[in-house]
């Protein structure tokens, strides 16, 4: 049957379905092996912790105080950041509360001391700091406590070389999981 000088054959239109269907099939293909690398990219973005100015060598931890509801108090430092004590997998660290960083880094030297040692090919991320930009590794720290909080799970990047020395940045992969953190006037205080 014609119409107008088109063919409305159903076996040619089945035929014509079907393969649109494989084409359709063949490109979800594709787009499902493309995802895991591109959402790879993604994550390695997000992992590059923050620049902040290098700390001191000597710096005393502040007095963190326990606040209502199991909570914890840190007071600011002189230069208004956030200092304290943790333990990450049973081994006291210093740390520096960092929001603007989206994991907890730290040095491969660091992280040997808790136990974390990530393989050569898992430094696959790129990480800028004060000192340049360097190789990076997203690994998982089981047990992370900030002073008298309950100790919980946490990601963190391992940064090659020395470019943290000895100091933890406590960024947004463990600050949120906390129920609640803030700042006001001089004081973080962090809800478990």
């Amino acid at each position: 049957m014609t119409r107008a000088g088109w063919s409305l054959d159903p076996s040619r239109a089945a035929l014509s379905m079907s393969k649109l269907l494989l084409v359709m099939a063949t490109g979800a293909s594709v787009l499902a092996l493309a995802f895991p690398s591109a959402f790879e990219r993604y994550q390695a973005s997000l992992a590059q912790p923050e620049a902040i100015d290098p700390a001191p060598r000597l710096v005393e931890a502040s007095v963190a105080t326990a606040a209502p509801a199991r909570g914890l108090r840190l007071a600011a430092d002189a230069d208004g950041h956030f200092r304290s004590e943790a333990t990450a997998n049973g081994r006291r660290l210093a740390v520096l509360v960092d929001t603007g960083a989206t994991y907890v880094a730290m040095s491969e030297a660091t992280a040997r001391r808790i136990g974390v040692a990530p393989a050569p090919a898992e430094f696959r991320y790129r990480a800028r700091t004060a000192n340049g930009e360097t190789a990076a590794a997203l690994v998982r720290i089981d047990r992370l406590a900030l002073g008298t909080l309950p100790p919980r799970p946490a990601e963190a990047m391992v940064l090659r070389g020395d470019a943290l020395g000895d100091t933890v940045l406590l960024g947004m992969s463990y600050l949120t999981s906390l129920k609640r953190y803030g700042v006001a006037d001089g004081w973080l205080t962090l809800e478990p």
